[in-house]
């Protein structure tokens, strides 16, 4: 059977309308406007902390809970990983939620396949190949350094550095910080879930929160039948879906870990509704809640009876 393809405006499902709708756009502007909207800056200007409107002198007192805030977050993330899994990077991280929304970008300059149009395009016009990838390249810039703006803003004040800005007068180590934080930007764009996949240091750690224990297993989304996978009908329809190319229907591939990488999105269990609920059929793929763990699994990991 051909590999499936979502059409032009798909149906939305719960999970991929929750968490791409609601969730992550919620926590990008938490994550980047919390200094504009004073909720958290470390004014390094004017030596002072703002948290939630309220204004604290930058003395050894205030920054002594600085540490400790951070390692409570930290903390608070371990635990929802232990029961739920590599969550934050699915439904929270602003790094997988800008490579999620920058795909276009990266398929623009080469690093997805092209679409057949595309193709024909660059057949009758080789020049276009330049430009498609100094488009992107641009758009990739004006983004990253979108970002660098309002993650500068943790530590400057807004007025001070448009007033600067607009006189020409920023620090050099204020340009020197943005363009390194630019070059971060668009190796993080560029490198897509290759990145949270193989390299990103948090979510390992997540892996280990979730992993730590053979007794314990926490959410993971499911093929209905296991190994026996004469239901399914072949479409890819799940792992076309999966941000992070998976084959959901392998056990061994939904182990929470760098190398697997599965963020419990959902999106495979909306691709596999999209395809079966016209046909009347139910879906193949589920969540599963956290348990309690008993027997084993085909990869080594004991599961619930």
């Amino acid at each position: 059977m051909a590999e499936f393809a979502f059409p032009h405006h798909p149906i939305k499902y719960p999970f991929h309308a929750f968490r791409g709708r609601l969730v992550q756009p919620f926590f990008w502007a938490l994550f980047f406007l919390s200094p504009v909207l004073h909720l958290y800056q470390m004014d390094v200007i004017h030596q002072r902390l703002i948290a939630w409107g309220r204004v604290y002198p930058l003395n050894p007192v205030t920054l002594m809970w600085l540490p400790l805030g951070f390692f409570g977050c930290v903390v608070l993330i371990g635990l929802v990983s232990t029961f739920g899994g590599r969550l934050f990077c699915g439904w929270v991280c602003p790094h997988n939620t800008m490579t999620e929304w920058t795909y276009a970008l990266r398929r623009w300059i080469g690093l997805g396949t092209l679409s057949f149009r595309q193709k024909q395009r660059e057949r009758k016009r080789p020049w276009h190949k330049g430009v498609r990838i100094a488009s992107s390249l641009l758009g990739a810039i004006a983004l990253t350094y979108l970002i660098s703006a309002l993650f500068l803003f943790y530590f400057v004040p807004v007025s001070w550095f448009f007033h600067h800005l607009q006189a020409g007068t920023l620090p050099f180590i204020i340009w020197a910080g943005q363009a390194l934080m630019m070059i971060i930007g668009l190796f993080m764009i560029y490198a897509g879930h290759e990145f949270c996949r193989n390299a990103c240091p948090y979510g390992l750690l997540q892996s280990l929160s979730a992993y730590m224990s053979s007794k314990w297993i926490p959410m993971e989304i499911r093929y209905m039948f296991g190994s026996d996978q004469s239901a399914c009908k072949s479409c890819h329809a799940c792992q076309t879906a999966c941000p992070v190319d998976i084959d959901p229907r392998n056990p061994e591939n939904l182990v929470v870990g760098v190398g697997e990488g599965c963020f419990n999105c959902g999106e495979c269990i909306d691709a596999c509704s999209y395809v079966r609920a016209p046909q009347g059929e139910q879906k193949l793929l589920s969540f599963a809640p956290p348990t309690l763990s008993h027997g084993t699994t085909s990869h080594g990991r004991e599961i619930a009876d």
